[in-house]
């Protein structure tokens, strides 16, 4: 599976949100901690405290735009909310490195691209792309964020690390006979 260059509508976000205390509501999802994920429980409950009309007005291929130290505190049921969601990418201003890899490690491209909350709006379309670190504007202007490694471009098209890791594997156990 190759991931197109995320195109999407922007839901905008501030500073400072929670990733188990407000993307998701961690509280009632931990008792399933290290089970396999309730995607459509995560799904439902994506952003429902600081955007109610979020799960049902969500569309796949939106675009997460967030402020200063976005998701922190979080588990990887954050990320899979947010791609379960339909989310194609999420840009922000800054975050903790641990949510960029578990996010990535499920398919969800994480950019940091300091300025992007001053320079866009909700419901305008962006473009951003994690290969190059562009990020495009409405208005044609180019924002630009650090591009994603090789690998991280790999596993990110893959949609996720397993899907990456089960096609290499395949590969291998195919060239050796």
């Amino acid at each position: 599976m190759t991931e197109p260059v995320p195109r999407g509508r922007v839901w905008k976000f501030g500073d400072d949100v929670s990733g188990d205390d407000g993307i998701i509501e961690f509280a009632i999802v931990r008792e399933g901690f290290g089970k396999a994920f309730d995607e459509d429980a995560l799904r439902a409950m994506c952003f429902r405290r600081l955007r109610p009309e979020f799960p049902a007005e969500v569309r796949p291929g939106d675009i997460v735009v967030g402020g200063r130290n976005f998701a922190h505190h979080n588990h990887v049921e954050v990320s899979v909310a947010i791609r379960a969601s339909g989310i194609a990418a999420v840009v922000v201003e800054s975050c903790e490195a641990g949510f960029v890899r578990r996010a990535l490690n499920t398919g969800l491209p994480v950019m940091i691209c300091p300025g992007i909350t001053a320079a866009v709006a909700d419901d305008e379309v962006i473009l951003a792309d994690p290969a190059t670190g562009e990020i495009v504007l409405p208005s044609g202007q180019v924002l630009r964020a650090r591009p994603f490694s090789e690998r991280m471009v790999q596993i990110w098209r893959a949609g996720g690390i397993i899907p990456l890791l089960e096609r290499e594997f395949a590969t291998r156990r195919a060239a050796a006979g």
